[in-house]
């Protein structure tokens, strides 16, 4: 067999495989697809979501701030976190307790208005593309 063979005999089977994981893994509900059906202990959740949030750019940018500003760049990082802690506090039971999964849906059924969730995703939008824009600094100034 030549490598264009294999390549796409591996691509195919990869492919197949990822479908059939696809359907066999498939939710049945919402909330089975968000939050698993309930079933992940608290303890693993909140580890997978500060995993998450101590994402690379985050953890890269923040070493880099207490590098350049000595000490004194510690005090982002206290912002950051605790940040993250009161909105997890603040934000999270409400969600919870009402049963959304996301704040634009939240937002959407308590102010009764569609307007809302779209100016909710806008924000959202608004808020991941500078995530991105300044975890990507570097790269853009490569480019320009």
């Amino acid at each position: 067999m030549d490598l264009q063979t294999l390549t796409f005999l591996f691509v195919g089977i990869t492919f197949t495989l990822y479908i059939g994981i696809a359907f066999w893994a498939r939710s049945g509900s919402t909330h089975e697809f968000y939050v698993a059906g309930g079933g992940i202990h608290p303890i693993a959740n909140g580890m997978a979501t500060a995993a998450d949030w101590m994402s690379a750019a985050s953890f890269i940018s923040m070493a880099g701030l207490i590098a350049f500003y000595g000490y004194g760049g510690s005090v982002f990082l206290m912002g950051w976190t605790g940040g993250y802690v009161l909105l997890a506090m603040l934000l999270a039971p409400y969600l919870r307790k009402h049963g959304s999964f996301t704040v634009p849906e939240f937002i959407s059924d308590r102010y009764y208005s569609k307007t809302a969730r779209i100016v909710a995703v806008i924000c959202l939008i608004i808020a991941s593309v500078t995530y991105v824009i300044g975890s990507n600094e570097r790269y853009w100034r490569g480019i320009f």
